[in-house]
């Protein structure tokens, strides 16, 4: 029957060339897994905001310079913009006439002192120069502290002499905060911005949140999960990458429920090293609940559906392949669960299984022999 065109089909085997083989199908050996108690839920990428900077100019100003664009990884202390503000040139100016007096104060005195103690000064004038001193000192470690505002360092407030004569005295230098990717990005040269414009937001992508809706009637076993000593692991598909599995860890579950739809938001963390997930992505995330048994199993991909049965092609030997009506069970991470109807270590077809399914396939499963 199997070596007639015609009669293998009532038998539902089908044979497919070698080369057909090679290029259309792939296949994977039915094997044994520990599966689970899972709970499935959708989550949503997002940003981390413990790893989320917004950029902006400590003064008001017009942009001269940008160093770095959209999409650009930077380490913190880079250089991004260049931004040219009276209010820092002001700020500064204000410094070095602190400074002058502090240095005319100083020097008084010490006159003063020495007089006094020579007893040629009064105690008044004395004191006055004291007080003067003190002022003096006072005001210019508050210009110090206006100048630490707009992101000078102490190296940076000394070398502001040397700045007057250079055009670079009232240039503001924006900064990136921490090592990242700049994200969004909302500054052109010749912009005039102000002190609440953000003008970079930079995030570090090497880690991300997954915020998935818990049902109430869950909340239960997922507190009980929480309280063990240990992780609680989840595992995550995405669309763009369906053959990935991306590992997470839940770690908070929000304390306030949505009378609408009974859940609560869940938060999962993901390490995203080699940046492959985004924000905004949708996510199968699937979550151990229970104790772990062992099954077979096969991928997804290899189960069919036809008139209500349930199937899928196994290797029968050299060219031929047998359709299988089988029971499934469990579906968990891309693999289904066989509770009967096919052996361990079957080669069963997971990819290109289609055209065995063809419409001619099924005219002819079934028809017997036409000679």
């Amino acid at each position: 029957i199997v070596d007639c065109d015609e009669c293998r089909y009532e038998v539902g085997v089908v044979k497919v060339a070698p080369s057909v083989c090679e290029a259309l199908i792939k296949t994977e050996v039915a094997s044994l897994r520990n599966l689970s108690e899972r709970l499935s839920l959708t989550g949503q990428i997002e940003l981390d905001q413990t790893r989320l900077f917004e950029v902006a100019s400590a003064g008001k100003g017009r942009v001269i310079r940008i160093e770095k664009m959209l999409g650009e990884k930077v380490k913190a202390g880079d250089i991004l913009a260049v931004v040219h503000s009276a209010e820092l040139g002001q700020a500064k100016a204000e410094y070095l006439e602190t400074q002058a007096r502090l240095e005319l104060a100083q020097a008084t005195y010490a006159r003063e002192e020495g007089l006094y103690k020579k007893q040629i000064a009064s105690q008044d004038d004395y004191l006055k120069a004291q007080n003067e001193l003190r002022s003096a000192e006072a005001c210019l470690a508050a210009d110090e502290k206006n100048l630490n505002l707009f992101g000078m360092d102490t190296e940076q407030i000394a070398a502001i002499n040397n700045e007057k004569k250079n055009g670079h005295f009232a240039q503001l230098v924006l900064r990136a905060t921490a090592d990242g990717t700049i994200i969004e990005q909302n500054i052109t040269v010749g912009k005039l911005v102000d002190t609440t414009d953000s003008l970079y937001t930079v995030a570090d992508l090497s880690n991300l949140w997954v915020w998935c809706d818990l049902y109430e009637k869950n909340l239960a076993q997922m507190h009980k999960l929480l309280a063990a000593d240990t992780p609680v692991k989840a595992t995550l598909r995405v669309v763009a990458f369906e053959d990935t599995r991306f590992e997470g860890i839940v770690d908070l579950i929000t304390s306030k429920l949505n009378i609408e739809t009974r859940t609560m938001r869940m938060r999962l963390q993901v390490a995203n090293a080699d940046r492959m997930l985004k924000p905004g992505m949708f996510a199968d995330v699937s979550i151990p609940t229970g104790k772990a048994v062992s099954a077979l199993v096969v991928p997804k991909t290899a189960i069919m559906t036809d008139e209500g049965r349930t199937f899928l092609f196994r290797h029968l030997k050299d060219d031929f392949w047998l359709r299988r009506d089988v029971l499934t069970g469990k579906e968990i991470d891309g693999y289904v669960q066989i509770v009967s109807g096919l052996a361990e270590n079957a080669q069963v077809v997971t990819k290109g299984a289609f055209m065995f399914k063809s419409d001619v396939l099924r005219e002819k499963m079934g028809a017997g022999c036409a000679h």
